[in-house]
């Protein structure tokens, strides 16, 4: 993209030096206008729309000041890099209430000079991409809030939470009653779109309505011409639900081709990066067990990797018994569901007791997928389990539990030494949000989040959302504005500084976010502070 740039000087021999001196094709700046007092500049930017305006400050026929409130109100998108002769900003600080981008004393230094207008180009560049990206995807807000609530939504949200609970026997009422269309025999397969992250720093309402645009591409790519639906559940999961008459109607090739050309689409597009986990076909009665698999595959999955991974099911034992979802059972522990986790337990011995004949292979392979379970929780936390149980020395050397009532009993006593030891004093949502508060003055990602609680980050931005009631991104803005804004009240430091301080190197950037958390650029803010505390002292 080729863009325009205006300089403006009383000074002939400023504006050829700066004209000269500037690499202006390094920039894919491809025009470069002149005018000597701010009307010749009005009658360009009238005519042409300029990208990067270069403008003294102090002139005689009407100052950069006013230039800028002009340009403000005529030529928005316009950045500003302000020249002055002083040291002494007088205007300066009027400069950077109305938003300039930057200034730089006289005489210039041209790679300076061209430094900045490539950082001004950037921004440029970033909210050019986020207006066309926003445009894109208007068409969907007003989808999105039509279709919000709709009925089947409601139903698939109501049978993954098990608030409804489907069988063979209710599922030809179920279906009567929802109007899904379907049948008792039909096969649904889930894929789970999982939203690893964005390209872009969007607030909570742009990722919700670009995730309504990720369902929508969904839909396209993947359902195509066939039955089935897309649908976000209460806790933020997408997924895409195939209807199909048999099991080998689709070809798996061809699905994943569909799936990595939606990856790629989203990225391209939408700047999204996302995986897709693809399930199995399987009956209505069947589908939430398989959507909850499918949530304990992107669980384990601790990197983003915009990949696409098919379900491996679980091998059981020779008896009617079999081995428990252990990525389930992590979750449960991390999170510090405790009480849970005993259902579970009890869930699980209760099958083994009803077993005609004591299973030794099964409980042996359950003692050691249990502790190799445990292992891995507390390796992820930075804990060692032969630390943990030097003062039980009972507990870390007996011999594996040879009967049902045995090995229950020897589960739960782990699992509750565990918990204590990992939620005694915190939690995953407390140590993110330490992290970031310890983390305010670097750039955050959201991955980064993720690997420092050693959860897959599509996950944690769900969680996080969940517990805290706003997104990652929001979050992190709303601290950062926080301290910013503590820091105007309480010293005397420079603007510039506090803006690096809670990690914005683009000052712009750092005002127009000030002014949209707190409707006052930070400098407005500080003199009105300044001037209620000298009517306080005057008074």
């Amino acid at each position: 993209m080729a863009y325009r740039a205006l300089i403006v000087d009383d000074e002939v021999y400023a504006v050829m030096g700066i004209r000269s001196g500037v690499k202006w094709e390094e920039l894919q700046i491809a025009e470069v206008y002149e005018a000597f007092h701010i009307r010749e500049a009005m009658q360009v930017m009238n005519k042409i729309q300029i990208d990067i305006l270069i403008c003294d400050i102090e002139m005689p026929r009407g100052n950069g000041i006013e230039l800028l409130e002009w340009v403000n109100e005529h030529s928005p998108n316009t950045e500003t890099i302000f020249l002055t002769a002083h040291s002494n900003f007088s205007f300066v600080q009027r400069a950077i209430q109305l938003d300039g981008f930057d200034y730089l004393l006289k005489p210039v230094e041209y790679h300076i000079l061209q430094t900045t207008i490539g950082r001004a180009l950037d921004t440029i560049k970033e909210e050019r991409e986020l207006a066309s990206l926003r445009e894109q995807y208007k068409p969907y807000y007003n989808l999105w809030l039509k279709k919000k609530s709709l009925i089947t939504d409601k139903f698939w949200n109501d049978l993954f939470s098990k608030k409804i609970t489907c069988t063979k026997a209710n599922t030809e009422r179920l279906i009567h009653e929802y109007v899904l269309p379907l049948t008792a025999h039909t096969l649904i397969l889930p894929i789970v779109i999982s939203v690893e992250g964005w390209d872009r720093e969007l607030n909570s309402a742009d990722e919700e309505v670009l995730e309504y645009a990720l369902r929508n591409i969904a839909r396209d790519l993947m359902l195509q011409d066939r039955h089935g639906d897309v649908i976000q559940t209460k806790l933020g999961v997408n997924c895409v639900l195939l209807f199909l008459e048999r099991a080998d109607e689709l070809d798996d090739s061809w699905l994943e081709e569909q799936c990595r050309q939606y990856i790629r689409y989203c990225h391209h597009y939408l700047y999204g990066y996302v995986s897709c986990y693809i399930g199995k076909p399987a009956v209505m009665s069947k589908i939430s067990d398989m959507y909850h698999k499918l949530l304990d595959m992107e669980y384990s999955m601790m990197k983003q990797n915009s990949e696409v991974h098919w379900l491996k099911e679980q091998h059981s034992s020779k008896s009617g018994a079999k081995l428990p979802e252990f990525n389930t059972w992590t979750v449960l522990i991390e999170q510090g569901k405790k009480d849970d986790m005993e259902k579970e337990l009890c869930r699980f011995f209760s099958k083994l007791n009803l077993e005609a004949e004591l299973n030794t292979e099964l409980l042996y392979s359950f003692y050691h997928s249990y502790m190799q379970m445990i292992h891995y929780i507390l390796y992820k936390h930075g804990l060692s389990l032969h630390h943990l149980l030097q003062s039980r020395e009972s507990l870390y050397h007996e011999a594996m539990p040879r009967s049902i009532i045995e090995m229950e009993e020897w589960s739960r006593r782990l699992l509750y030494i565990v918990h204590e030891q990992l939620h005694k004093d915190d939690s995953v949502i407390h140590r993110v949000q330490r992290y970031i508060q310890d983390h305010l003055s670097d750039t955050i990602t959201r991955e980064e989040l993720a690997d420092h609680v050693h959860l897959n980050p599509a996950y944690l931005s769900r969680l996080f959302k969940k517990e805290v009631g706003e997104s990652l991104t929001d979050y992190v803005l709303n601290e950062r504005m926080k301290v910013a804004r503590e820091l105007i009240e309480s010293s005397t430091l420079p603007i510039s500084d506090i803006a690096q301080s809670v990690g914005y190197t683009n000052f712009s950037y750092f005002t127009k976010m000030f002014k949209k958390q707190y409707q006052s650029t930070p400098q407005h803010y500080r003199r009105q502070l300044e001037e209620t505390a000298m009517r306080s002292n005057s008074g």
